[in-house]
């Protein structure tokens, strides 16, 4: 009786035991069970904030390229009018409007000598003509040497007289709260602004400030230009050559690359069998081919690190901007092919088209390897020189891929016979 008692007890005592084991070790998962949701339910919720925020980028980037992409399609238009004069600056001025939604008014003036003038003016007021006509001092004229965010502009420069304050804020039918402020320049000499201005107290975006850097350096070199629609055919190509060496000399080892594209260019048509016709229109094309690259930003040119993707395609954009600039003029549209295709992979995976072999312009394949080899021959900061024969082997390597295979063997015979450094 004792004994059964006592295994009676026992086993009360251990089903007490074990109970409560095991209510402590649910209880102990149940615990690390909710801690281990609380850290997925953290984990997805920080997940669900790197999404958004790179949806927030992804779409801040394609808004970026969308602006960029109109802002190079508005000045190609604005450059291939029929004559370059002041009423382009209404055009330029639209332009530049569009592309930055925060600002609902605007203007371009321009310093000459003592006196400032307004060639543009976008607003709502009534006086936008008195403004124009105003007898205005350059001393007033509030001058940036960079793209800036300036705040209440009418009351910038203590210099400036009220009234014409007033005749400011009347053109523009509001009170300026800020405005992006645009130098315009020719060479190194600032000769006026583009202003945009926010009529409501909104900020300007980063995207609305990175978009007019690039309108400030694009406008610029627009102007420059100008010089070579003044002249006669004869005299053309010497100023788009000026234009290619001031690019050159601006860039880091770069002096020298087009005219040296340009002669191995010429020696591999000759061993082609070119005509003299086509030995001039390749000679040209090979000179003129990074012409584009005068209205890149010189922050992404000289940039010695990883362009990003966004930088990268704002750099692919000087090959269409080159056959534009080329095209303009009649007797350079044949050669102005170069300039736009001459970063086409023989196999499909170059820019701007995509073209595949033969489709691509066989002036365009010549100067590509051209381009190529005198690069990788080039002292440079991207990338150690290579010797001639580590050149050849890397322009042999890429034949069928980013070359036209006949075409590299031609080229080799000539490269070959090129004075080594």
């Amino acid at each position: 009786m004792i004994l059964i008692i006592t295994v009676m007890a026992f086993i009360t005592v251990m089903s007490i035991f074990l109970n409560r084991l095991v209510r402590s070790k649910v209880k102990k998962s149940v615990e690390d069970l909710r801690k281990n949701v609380e850290e997925m339910s953290y984990e997805n919720n920080l997940l669900k904030e790197k999404m958004e925020l790179l949806d927030h980028e992804n779409h801040d980037l394609k808004l970026e390229l969308t602006k960029f992409s109109k802002m190079i399609d508005g000045f190609a238009n604005i450059y291939s009018k029929p004559e370059f004069k002041s009423e382009i600056f209404n055009d330029v001025l639209e332009l530049a409007l569009s592309l930055v939604p925060e600002a609902r008014a605007g203007s371009i003036s321009i310093a000459n000598g003592k006196r400032w003038e307004y060639v543009a003016i976008h607003g709502n007021g009534k006086s936008i003509n008195d403004l124009k006509s105003a007898d205005l001092n350059s001393e007033w004229m509030v001058m940036v040497p960079k793209v800036s965010i300036v705040e209440n502009i009418t009351n910038k420069n203590d210099k400036v007289p009220e009234t014409y304050s007033k005749l400011i804020e009347n053109a523009f039918g509001s009170h300026i709260y800020r405005s992006i402020a645009v130098p315009i320049k020719v060479g190194n000499d600032t000769i006026g602004n583009c202003f945009l201005d926010a009529l409501d107290d909104l900020q300007f975006s980063e995207s609305s400030k990175k978009i007019m850097e690039y309108f400030s350096t694009i406008f610029s070199k627009l102007l420059m230009m100008n010089e070579v629609q003044s002249v006669g055919y004869i005299n053309i190509n010497n100023t788009l050559r000026t234009i290619v060496n001031f690019y050159e000399m601006k860039c880091s080892n770069m002096r020298g690359h087009s005219e040296n594209v340009a002669y191995l260019s010429t020696k591999i048509g000759e061993e082609l069998g070119f005509s003299p016709k086509q030995l001039d229109n390749l000679y040209w094309g090979a000179l003129f081919h990074d012409i584009g690259m005068i209205a890149i930003p010189d922050e992404i040119v000289d940039k010695p690190s990883k362009l990003t993707e966004e930088e990268f395609d704002t750099m692919k954009s000087h090959t269409m901007l080159g056959e534009k600039i080329l095209s303009y003029h009649e007797h350079l549209k044949e050669v102005s092919i170069v300039a736009k295709y001459h970063h086409e992979n023989f196999d499909g995976s170059g820019y701007p088209d995509g073209l595949k072999g033969g489709s691509i312009p066989l002036l365009a394949r010549i100067v590509s390897v051209a381009d190529t080899f005198e690069i990788l021959r080039r002292e440079n900061n991207h990338a150690p020189t290579l010797s001639l024969s580590e050149a050849m082997k890397n322009i042999e390597q890429n034949s069928g891929i980013q070359f036209d295979p006949e075409i590299t063997v031609i080229a080799a015979k000539v490269f070959q016979n090129i004075p080594t450094r």
